[in-house]
């Protein structure tokens, strides 16, 4: 949707940061491997003793600097054990004869290898949609003049899944982002066409690699209706029944259409759990310390605390199998600002960049010890 989505609308706006290093204690011990590193609580009952869900973000560093990116991963390792990749297709080297394998190795391997040795469990989402706007395909999909309408390009789609299934047995794999989207305002051709090839991968997924959960995301203010700039009369508590998934993926930012953390229902997240009739994830979310069209003060900092305290209360009602929210850290916008390509709408970016639970520097917002508290809890899942 316009309103922007979390990680695919950093994409649009952040280069990817490609850093080149020869790490022997990440187990990165060749000089030409490239990692290319993605863009990118607690009310916690006395009957909470563990939790059933490992906790993450998109590791998106406050710069882009390979001194960024070295600081602030395992800063955030400290304080998380998941994190969730969320990129479009590569077409821009498919289609000019770049082999899949070679992207995999090139980009790929060595990141792996630094994530799982600092000792994230790591999971894939390949959207097929455009982060800024769910109605329109991905942003080199569109550049190459290509669609997933034509077979032909959706059958490379399936091939890069495949390929990146089989190398990686992530523990969850996503087919599409905030799907219910591009249902409800979107080409209908279009919409059944990505259902029907997610629909296709995932028996496929669960051949190549059975440890891996597939799932597709929905986004969970707009099928509560909360966009009221954007009616549809789709169902889409309905819609996430005709998807093949292990687990249904929730995207929300309340921040956007909450005026305080206690409005958000006691049942967001369980309605979808409950109609789709599968388990749950937290594919992406948060809540700003500085409010649309507000400054950051010590009272916003304070509600973005409450957020992280509600946010657990609702969750625990779900009881979801993974959380992933946004950022770590807050983005200092400026230096992305200086690296982002002109057509890339960096201002759309503003309401996130502050979504982080410590800042840019990484010194501690109030909402990081509500995140710790659930955090610390033994991890009592699968």
């Amino acid at each position: 949707m316009r309103r922007l989505s979390v990680f695919a609308a950093l994409l649009v706006l952040l280069s990817l940061v490609v850093l080149q290093r020869q790490t022997a204690t990440s187990g990165l011990d060749k000089p030409a491997t490239r990692i290319v590193v993605p863009s990118l609580a607690a009310d916690v009952s006395a009957q909470a003793q563990t939790r059933g869900y490992r906790m993450g973000w998109f590791l998106q560093p406050p710069e882009p600097t390979v001194a960024s990116i070295l600081k602030t991963m395992p800063e955030a390792a400290k304080h998380s054990d998941a994190v969730l990749i969320q990129r479009e297709v590569p077409w821009a080297r498919i289609l000019a004869g770049t082999p899949m394998e070679t992207i995999l190795v090139e980009d790929y391997d060595g990141l792996m290898a630094y994530l799982r040795g600092t000792g994230f469990h790591v999971s894939f989402l390949v959207d097929p949609l455009d982060g800024l706007d769910r109605t329109r395909e991905s942003n080199e999909t569109r550049a190459a003049g290509r669609t997933l309408n034509d077979p032909a390009l959706r059958a490379l789609h399936e091939q890069w899944v495949e390929l990146l299934v089989a190398r990686y047995q992530p523990d969850f794999f996503g087919c599409a982002s905030e799907i219910n989207s591009l249902a409800a305002r979107g080409d209908p051709v279009l919409f059944a066409n990505i259902r029907d090839m997610c629909n296709r991968l995932a028996p496929l997924v669960r051949s190549l690699s059975p440890v891996t959960k597939f799932f597709v995301s929905f986004q969970v203010d707009e099928a509560w209706g909360r966009v009221t700039i954007l009616p549809s009369a789709v169902d889409h508590f309905a819609l996430s029944r005709t998807f093949d998934i292990d687990v249904l993926g929730l995207s929300s930012y309340p921040s956007f259409f909450f005026n305080n953390p206690s409005e958000i229902p006691a049942d967001y997240f369980t309605k979808l759990k409950e109609a789709s009739g599968k388990p749950v994830l937290i594919a992406e979310g948060g809540w700003s310390s500085a409010p649309p069209g507000k400054t950051e003060s010590p009272a916003t900092l304070t509600v973005q605390a409450e957020f992280y305290e509600r946010f657990f209360s609702v969750l625990d009602a779900a009881d979801p199998v993974l959380v992933i929210m946004l950022l770590f850290a807050d983005l200092n916008l400026n230096a992305w600002l200086a690296v982002a390509p002109p057509a890339s709408e960096p201002e759309r970016a503003l309401p996130f960049a502050l979504m982080g639970l410590v800042t840019s520097d990484l010194k501690p917002k109030p909402a990081l010890a509500v995140w710790d508290a659930r955090f610390k809890l033994p991890f009592a899942g699968q």
